[in-house]
């Protein structure tokens, strides 16, 4: 088996919603793959693993499937030891594994970094890059109140929204596909929207995800903790300490200093209190979603629970909210980062201060209030 310079084999993942144009993606990649030889992974849902079939009657090299599950949860296990078993039988120069159009990036990048329980990774290889096919034409789609996942999925229930936003955040590098399908005002704003959810990753426009193979191949951008404290929200909440609260983190800007993502409606605001939610008063407005947030983050205080930090979690119509660990010596405050399209920011704040606790509200006892909450 051949090696890169520093005794491993690289290995690209590749994830992205269904139908976003992930195996097409690879197939380019096995049809000129450069000076590479390249092996191939590919995880789907079904029993019957149809873009593995796909793969393989376009490449004469062996395509290995994974079916019947997802590796981001049920075949970690077997994703380590088809990646170990892939090194001992084969020769080749880079591991690209696709991921099922359900799978959140972060736990199988965490296998693909550290193991499993049960089992460690092979030491021949390291994850170079991670890669998000995003469906241009279909962005706004999925933050369609009745977009669920497929009966198939683990969780079904799970709003398709979470996973595409899991997606977006999460990579090294990001394929926005099918532009030719989005004029151009149109495909400006889906991109600001995806900037502003990811400020980190390389965002290549795509067709039929037509791309140079040395852009998503042996790049050497990934790093796990990079990846993760650089989402967007995160770094709104770092920019707000001891600002005005507008948190944009760009420095690409239009006339009258507009930047790219307010020039398509696209902006982010910071929503701080230093007093407490009252818990029923917030799970209602969860419940009546606005419908210009794409993403709400951060964390928060609730008169029910005074010693705890509730971490929030929205996207789209989506929300997560449950205790995260409690306040110890830190003040208790709420910090919430709101992203969205033609954002009202004043009347987004005036229905939040509507939920806060007053002295007049009774407090209910954590054990009778509404968290956790998902989906």
């Amino acid at each position: 088996m051949a090696e890169s310079e520093d005794g491993q084999i690289p290995m690209t993942l590749i994830s992205g919603p269904l139908g976003a144009g992930k195996t097409t993606l690879v197939n380019r990649l096995l049809e000129n793959p450069g000076d590479r030889r390249i092996a191939v992974i590919v995880n789907d849902m079904g029993e019957i693993n149809v873009d593995a079939e796909l793969l393989r009657s376009e490449s004469d090299d062996g395509v290995i499937d994974l079916s019947n599950g997802c590796i981001c949860c049920r075949l970690q296990d077997d994703l380590v030891t088809e990646v170990t078993r892939l090194a001992d039988e084969r020769s080749f120069d880079h591991l690209v594994i696709e991921a099922s159009g359900i799978s959140e990036p972060v736990p199988i990048a965490r296998t693909l970094t550290v193991g499993t329980e049960t089992d460690a990774l092979d030491e021949r290889f390291r994850l170079d890059t991670t890669v998000s096919v995003i469906d241009a034409y279909g962005f706004w789609k999925a933050f369609d109140v009745e977009a669920t996942l497929p009966d198939a999925a683990p969780d079904p229930e799970r709003p398709l929204t979470e996973v595409l936003v899991d997606q977006v955040e999460f990579c090294d590098v990001l394929l926005l596909n099918k532009c030719d399908m989005v004029p151009d005002a149109a495909l400006a704003g889906v991109e600001s929207a995806i900037r502003e959810l990811q400020p980190r990753a390389a965002i290549h426009r795509t067709t039929q995800s037509a791309i140079d193979a040395a852009s998503i191949l042996d790049t050497g951008r990934f790093d796990f903790e990079a990846a993760r404290r650089e989402q967007g929200w995160k770094r709104a909440l770092a920019d707000d300490e001891g600002d005005d609260g507008s948190a944009s983190g760009h420095d690409h800007e239009h006339a009258e200093g507009e930047s790219a993502a307010e020039a398509h409606g696209v902006e982010s605001f910071v929503y701080r209190r230093e007093i407490p939610f009252d818990p029923e008063l917030l799970d209602e407005w969860f419940e009546d979603w606005n419908g210009s947030i794409i993403r709400l983050k951060g964390f928060a205080w609730v008169s029910s629970r005074p010693e705890t930090v509730l971490g929030i979690s929205q996207a789209g119509p989506a929300v997560q909210a449950g205790p995260i660990g409690e306040w110890g010596e830190d003040t208790p405050a709420i910090r919430l980062v709101v992203i969205g399209q033609e954002l009202d920011s004043e009347a987004i704040e005036a229905e939040l201060d509507a939920c806060l606790s007053t002295d007049e509200m009774d407090t209910i006892p954590a054990a009778d209030d509404p968290f956790p909450r998902t989906a």
